[in-house]
Formats: structure tokens, C-alpha cells, sequence
């Protein structure tokens, strides 16, 4: 099994037209016992409680804040052109109801 940070919509509809079906992504895999992912696993548990239930709000900032506190020198949490794909996201499905989670992914 991994753990895997989740990136997500719920989808929207209006009047019957769906702009949306509901999207979710694998962001960040945290399964390995690096320094780097328990350190993560904690901010995000002690600061959001991440492992007790799913964030709604602050979602962008959340992912800046796991950019700008762990990512080393030459070693980002996330690539450039990825972390710019997640900011897209977060603005393109705003009225979706972004959130981020943890789920349990098979092998």
C-alpha cells in the first residue's frame, strides 16, 4: 500500500449541464520513511490534521507552504512546471470545492 497526498474536486453541475465530473490526482507519494516525508506527514497532520480528515479551504496555500518549507536545493517537492499545473488546478476548479486528502493507494 502507499500513502499518497490527493489533490481533488467534487465536479459541478448546474441546471443539468455538468462542467465538471470530478477530478482527483496523486500529487505526492509519502509512503517512504524519508526525513523529508515524515517531516511533511507532520506539518500536515500537526497543522491540518490532514490524517483525521480531508482540507477544503487553504488548499493553494498548502501546497505553497509544502514547496517553500521542504523543498532542498536542486530537490523540489515538485517540479516547476508541476507545481504550476496544481496552481491551475486549484484555480480552474475553484467552483468545484478543491480539496486535498490522504488516500491508500494498492501497488
Amino acid at each position: 500500500m502507499r500513502v499518497c497526498i490527493v489533490l481533488g474536486c467534487w465536479g459541478r453541475e448546474d441546471n443539468n449541464f455538468i462542467t465538471c465530473t470530478s477530478v482527483k490526482n496523486c500529487i505526492l507519494d509519502i509512503t517512504k520513511n524519508t526525513t523529508r516525508n515524515i517531516d511533511i506527514a507532520d506539518y500536515l497532520d500537526k497543522n491540518f490534521s490532514l490524517f483525521d480528515k480531508p482540507l477544503y479551504t487553504n488548499v493553494h496555500t498548502v501546497l505553497w507552504n509544502l514547496q517553500d518549507k521542504f523543498s532542498e536545493l536542486g530537490n523540489p517537492v515538485f517540479q516547476e512546471k508541476y507545481f504550476r499545473q496544481m496552481e491551475d488546478f486549484c484555480i480552474t476548479h475553484k467552483k468545484c470545492g478543491v480539496y486535498l486528502k490522504l488516500e491508500l493507494k494498492e501497488d
